[in-house]
């Protein structure tokens, strides 16, 4: 395959996954299924976290120190959830870590109640479903922890981080759109 076909390729397969979240994960689980590798997905996608591109986390420039604030907490809350995988071989790292995301977690939320002063009144509602549904998340991923202390299965840990992470994307996401749609 020459570099130009191979750009091809990425460019299709990336706007599959912008028209259609987790396309590309879902992509990845069939050929690994067809192909009988044993490679936890979650775990891996949840490592690769770490070296992800942070523009689908970023808001334009340009705008209230707000929006700025809230893309900053966000990369920083993915790369610290990327490091689960890793640290969960020490509990005491893990422990570290765990607070870590917490107060992640918790500057996000801040994070997002200060642009709620900011953004168009239009956008408001929509934004504030997000939260929502990222709080749910967060408190999926608490409890998440809790049963990986009871039972030391590190799948549902790794599913849960990654849920933290597409709910915050949607946060962003959804920002984005909507100051487009206000023409901001």
């Amino acid at each position: 395959m020459d570099f130009r076909t191979f750009q091809k390729l990425r460019g299709t397969l990336l706007r599959a996954d912008i028209d259609s979240p987790s396309f590309l994960f879902d992509f990845m689980k069939i050929l690994l299924d067809q192909s009988k590798l044993n490679i936890n997905l979650q775990e891996a996608y949840l490592r690769m976290q770490a070296k992800a591109p942070t523009d689908d986390l970023e808001l334009p420039k340009g705008l209230e120190p707000e929006f700025y604030d809230l893309s900053s907490r966000a990369i920083a809350l993915r790369q610290v959830l990327a490091r689960v995988p890793e640290e969960m071989s020490d509990r005491r790292t893990f422990l570290e870590t765990i607070k870590e995301i917490a107060s992640s977690i918790k500057s996000l939320l801040d994070a997002t109640n200060a642009l709620m002063q900011v953004v168009p009144p239009s956008a408001q509602s929509s934004v504030e479903k997000r939260k929502r549904e990222f709080v749910h998340y967060s408190k999926l991923f608490s409890n998440t922890l809790k049963e990986y202390f009871r039972d030391q299965n590190a799948v549902p840990v790794s599913v849960s981080a990654n849920q933290l992470i597409f709910q915050t994307t949607l946060i962003i996401k959804t920002i984005r759109e909507k100051l487009r749609k206000s023409g901001q």
